[in-house]
């Protein structure tokens, strides 16, 4: 009877617990599966206390066992569980997880990314590049295959992680630096912007004083002598006559120095030594003519801005347009004064003024160069040409008003090519005029235009300076 109900037990459990099945021990699944048995047990009637345990076989060696444990594992698949045909050691950790159709994992929502991101790596990899039945065949193989490949996908993530990170600070990077040039940029252009503001704040300020004193200058334009244009013509015409007269006088007084002798020639190398100048009638007789041109320039141009000629002199006449017309009117009445009509009746018959000026000016230069002879008459005839042509220069400014006014030059000043002009520039081609060595002739402003002052000027290179006499001496610098 104990045999029959023992039997009968064994029968009982056995479609519930099959004695084949053996759950997989690892780790703390051994804990679970302890505590399920205990459970199990208790929940056994006592007569199940009698069952006995068979442990699983590790790989089954026929072809009857084959069919049973792929019975077992179709059983289990309805339930959940996944036997693998092998019990694994205590070395290999696997974790069982269900699949559904598709090959993805249930439990975990990222398996399909994850499998995603690894097939990616295992097509672009050579070395994981393989087909379907040689990954089944090496997953059924052992898991060691398996493992190496997911240690190379996952050197390869980290390498592309490690060097996505890289890129990434290096553009965090340059956009900080982008930022901050961005700032330095809003700055500067504010201030730009502040700078443009009180520039057009002063232009709007400066254009309405311009009119303002274009409104005025026109009131005076409407009081003072009307024939402007034609005076400013006559103007720059006898401006070109005095400086041409003056020339022939320097060239005559030239002539006459070899036949008075070197007393006139060593007052005049006095009167240039401050403007460092030597020269020499031998070897450079166009030098001297130019340096004595503008001796006599700086002569008869004395004073020319005063009234009448005459330092400390007052208007005869107050009323502009009056003052005007009468300078404009002894233009007229000289312009065509002859030197044969100053022979016959004297420069005091056409004009006072014109007389004293003559007188003046002679006394200056006899004084100036030291000239004790008298005056042959061709030098006296070019002497009144020069004065003349000067004078007429000194009405027609004043026929205007306001006055055209005369501009000098210093020597050692810089040279300002819109204000000079380098009489020197023929014999200096290739060099560059750097400070003016002497006025030749000044220059005039006339509204808004200038007439150009002559000099000559020093001339700096890499080689040297050319000095008075057109040498090349090493420059200082």
């Amino acid at each position: 009877m104990a045999n029959s109900s023992s039997s009968s037990s064994k029968s009982s459990i056995s479609p519930r617990h099959p004695p084949l099945f053996t759950p997989i021990e690892e780790g703390n699944e051994e804990e679970e599966y302890s505590q399920g048995r205990s459970s199990f047990r208790a929940e056994t009637t006592p007569s199940e206390g009698e069952y006995r345990h068979h442990p699983t076989p590790l790989h089954s060696k026929t072809e009857n066992k084959g069919k049973v444990c792929n019975k077992k594992r179709q059983e289990n698949d309805e339930k959940g569980v996944l036997c693998n045909k092998c019990r694994p050691s205590n070395r290999e950790k696997i974790t069982v997880v269900p699949l559904d159709n598709k090959g993805n994992s249930v439990n975990s929502p990222h398996g399909g990314i994850f499998k995603s991101v690894l097939s990616n790596l295992v097509k672009k990899s050579p070395r994981l590049s393989l087909s379907s039945s040689e990954v089944e065949s090496s997953v059924v193989g052992g898991v060691s295959t398996r493992e190496e490949q997911w240690k190379i996908a996952l050197a390869e993530v980290s390498h592309k992680l490690i060097q996505a990170t890289r890129k990434r600070d290096e553009a965090v990077l340059e956009a900080s630096r982008l930022k901050f040039s961005m700032v330095e940029l809003e700055k500067k252009l504010n201030k730009l912007e502040i700078y443009c503001h009180n520039l057009k704040s002063g232009l709007e300020v400066c254009s309405n004083n311009v009119m303002t004193n274009k409104s005025s200058l026109s009131l005076v334009q409407r009081v003072k002598f009307g024939e402007e244009d034609k005076v400013i013509e006559h103007f720059l015409v006898m401006v070109s006559e005095a400086r041409s007269s003056v020339r022939i006088l320097s060239r005559s007084m030239t002539l006459q120095l070899r036949q008075i002798g070197s007393k006139v020639y060593d007052r005049i190398a006095l009167l240039l030594q401050p403007y460092e100048i030597k020269i020499s009638i031998s070897r450079n007789p166009r030098g001297l003519l130019v340096y004595l041109e503008a001796l006599l320039n700086k002569a008869f141009y004395d004073d020319f801005d005063s009234i009448g000629y005459q330092k400390s002199s007052c208007n005869q006449i107050l009323n502009p347009i009056d003052r005007c017309e009468s300078n404009f009117g002894l233009y007229n009445r000289l312009k065509d004064l002859t030197w044969e009509e100053v022979l016959s009746k004297g420069t005091r018959f056409y004009s006072e003024e014109f007389s004293k000026f003559c007188d003046r000016k002679m006394s200056e230069i006899v004084a100036m160069l030291g000239w004790n002879r008298a005056w042959p008459e061709p030098l006296l005839q070019a002497f009144f040409g020069a004065s003349k042509a000067v004078w007429l220069v000194h009405l027609l400014a004043n026929s205007l008003h306001p006055t055209l006014p005369i501009f000098r030059v210093d020597k050692e000043m810089k040279f300002d090519s819109i204000y000079m002009e380098d009489m020197g520039a023929d014999k200096a081609k290739k060099l560059v005029p750097n400070m003016v060595r002497i006025m030749v002739t000044p220059g005039f402003y006339v509204y808004d235009n200038v007439v150009k002052c002559k000099v000559l000027c020093r001339y700096n290179n890499n080689i040297g300076i050319i000095n008075s006499e057109g040498l090349i001496t090493p420059s200082p610098t």
